[in-house]
């Protein structure tokens, strides 16, 4: 399949589109974004567009104008009675809000001078000189607009708010060294569907263009290409700082349809999946899913990946409601991505947001072939669920709680739930957690739970609970982060959760105000010892990936009600989550480790010991220092 977008060659430059029922398509040229983004454009010229083939349509110039001045242009695309004049949606550069796509290779010379060299970057694995497991990296999952208010309180969120605080070494670039986390993953960056005027706060799951930056989060955007240089400058940072970066993408549906779509305004209803009834299936929950079974759609998503890995050095993917898109797809997807880095990084959601016509759904972690190759790893909620209650049917508890699930806390640890059927062969391909930016904060549903509550309206502060209380809100959020930092598979930490992070009991905060949304790093010395206890376990299982990670030997089992007992290379950890102390009199090794201080020590160990209610001990013959 020929390439589409714009093309540039020495001597020519190439439209090239597809709309499989137009019966007219013209190319309108504009000499800038104001005048391509007037309620009534009047472009400079206009160039009817030839039809190469089935939806098909192409022009070529050799007219130098086309290579300079960064002109504008749109499509003015016929289909049967209407016509949109619409920005192409293979486009990398477009004006504000996508109204138009930029004439412009943004890898040429004068395109790059923020972004240096272009060769493919990737901190994890040193750009692929050293081949990474899934299970060597530890995922923090992070919302620019939460950050940038951190450090930046009149802020909106801005790429260079967090390019900047990178670059200078600032709290938030010291937080994530000191955690010692690997990759940030940050949600959507991509164009949604928000204009560029409205400053309320979004999550970004709406998206309006796939191929270029979101445009609310650029200072000062006049051109199209200042979406471009500035998200590049902030991955750049973040390369520079030893982090590597996971886009989340949300290929499965988009903000609307019809004329509130780009892709329904391009070709109607091709990029949409149908259902019997032949309506637009509704599997997302959004009113309408991407149809990836179709060759065109195919193609550009995965041209749109490869954009993003290529251009901006994206080093992995996260992708929401991956159960809409088939495991045939997901496989395609991750062997041409791996072709660009046999480090990437590919995994997702694997459930639905409703009912999908969509077969062989990707619901479960998928190995690839080939020598090497990890394949597409999967957010474990079964895990997630035992340690701290299921999110859907009704307010639930789990294991820290004291609503215990032993066997699926045993499974869980071993990467051996139904999420990842493949454990003993690929371990690494769970993606564990206990909180991420949906539902309550890990902080919030234990606040919930301790103080008998079932929902929202019984959330309380921290400072409302008695000091008994706050000790065990402490303890077992510890205890949930210890299941799963030091289980088999990939940890994944929401940003903040490490210092209990609050939303004050809102449970779905995807367009709320930024006072609940917005990191408050004060936290982070108030509940010092929540901090230290995630480092400290972040550094002991980077220090044993051997033991902690990937481990097909690694075995858990039950030793009395809601004591579990996890045996994994040179370690035996105990988890208490019950209210009373355990004895372990026959000890397998005789060094202890503590990890409470942020730095794992070990001591020596006599013939017991005795673990405290709601905690964990870590046993070893050496801990790997």
């Amino acid at each position: 399949m020929k390439q589409f977008g714009l093309i540039f060659s020495e001597t020519e430059v190439t439209f090239r589109m597809f709309a499989m029922k137009a019966t007219d398509v013209k190319l309108l040229i504009f000499s800038d974004p104001d005048s391509a983004n007037s309620p009534e454009p009047k472009p400079e010229t206009i160039f009817p567009m030839e039809k190469e083939s089935d939806g098909v349509w192409f022009f070529s110039s050799c007219d130098k104008s086309f290579f300079s001045g960064k002109k504008y242009y749109k499509y003015r695309i016929t289909n049967s009675e209407k016509t949109y004049d619409v920005a192409d949606i293979w486009g990398f550069s477009a004006s504000v809000d996508s109204k138009a796509s930029q004439i412009v290779n943004v890898n040429s010379d004068g395109c790059i001078k923020e972004w240096g060299e272009l060769s493919y970057t990737n901190p994890f694995g040193d750009s692929g000189k050293k081949e990474m497991r899934y299970s060597d990296a530890v995922i923090y999952e992070m919302h620019i607009r939460d950050w940038s208010k951190a450090f930046v309180p009149g802020s909106t969120g801005k790429f260079l708010d967090i390019a900047e605080n990178l670059e200078n070494n600032g709290l938030f670039a010291r937080h994530l060294k000191d955690l010692g986390i690997t990759h940030v993953q940050i949600l959507p960056m991509f164009d949604y569907a928000q204009t560029n005027a409205d400053e309320n706060y979004n999550w970004g799951y709406n998206p309006f263009h796939y191929n270029v930056p979101e445009g609310r989060y650029v200072r000062n955007m006049k051109d199209g290409m200042d979406s471009v240089q500035q998200m590049r400058r902030m991955i750049k940072a973040f390369h520079d700082a030893g982090i590597a970066v996971i886009m989340d993408v949300v290929y499965n549906h988009t903000s609307g349809i019809g004329e509130y779509s780009l892709y329904d305004m391009t070709s109607p209803g091709y990029f949409y999946r149908r259902n019997s009834k032949g309506e637009y299936s509704n599997g997302s929950g959004c009113g309408n899913e991407i149809a990836t079974n179709h060759g065109v759609v195919k193609k550009y998503v995965i041209d749109s990946l490869k954009h993003w890995m290529t251009d901006y050095h994206i080093n992995g993917f996260r992708f929401d409601l991956m159960g809409l898109h088939e495991k045939s797809f997901m496989k395609t997807v991750y062997n041409e991505l791996y072709k660009i880095d046999k480090n990437v990084m590919v995994y997702g959601e694997p459930w639905t947001g409703g009912l999908s016509p969509v077969k062989n759904p990707a619901v479960e972690a998928i190995p690839v072939k080939g020598k090497n190759k990890r394949g597409i790893a999967v957010f474990d909620d079964e895990f997630r669920n035992a340690i701290k209650g299921g999110e859907f049917g009704g307010f639930a508890t789990g294991q820290v709680q004291g609503n215990f699930n032993d066997c699926q806390i045993c499974r869980g640890l071993c990467a051996a739930t139904n999420r990842n059927p493949y454990s003993a062969e690929k371990p690494e391909l769970t993606i564990h957690y206990a909180e991420c930016h949906d539902n309550y904060t890990l902080h919030d549903k234990l606040a919930i739970s301790i103080a008998g509550g079932i929902g929202q309206k019984d959330w309380k502060e921290y400072e409302a609970f008695s000091e008994e209380q706050k000790q065990i809100l402490r303890k077992q959020n510890k205890l949930a982060a210890a299941f799963v930092i030091l289980a088999q598979g990939t940890p994944f930490i929401n940003g903040g959760q490490e210092f209990l992070r609050t939303k004050c009991g809102d449970e779905n905060s995807y367009i709320s105000c930024d006072q609940i949304n917005q990191i408050d790093l004060s936290l982070k010395e108030k509940f010092f010892d929540v901090y230290n206890t995630y480092k400290g376990l972040i550094a002991l299982r980077k220090m044993n990936p051997e033991a902690f990670g990937a481990n097909p030997c690694a075995k858990a089992e039950t030793l009395a009600y809601g004591v579990t007992k996890y045996t994994t290379g040179n370690f035996c950890v105990y988890f208490n989550a019950t209210k009373w102390e355990y004895v372990v009199e026959t000890l397998p090794y005789g060094l202890i480790v503590d990890v409470s201080s942020g730095i794992p020590v070990e001591s020596d160990v006599q013939d017991k010991i005795t673990i405290p209610p709601v905690s964990f001990a870590v046993l070893c013959r050496s801990c790997g220092r």
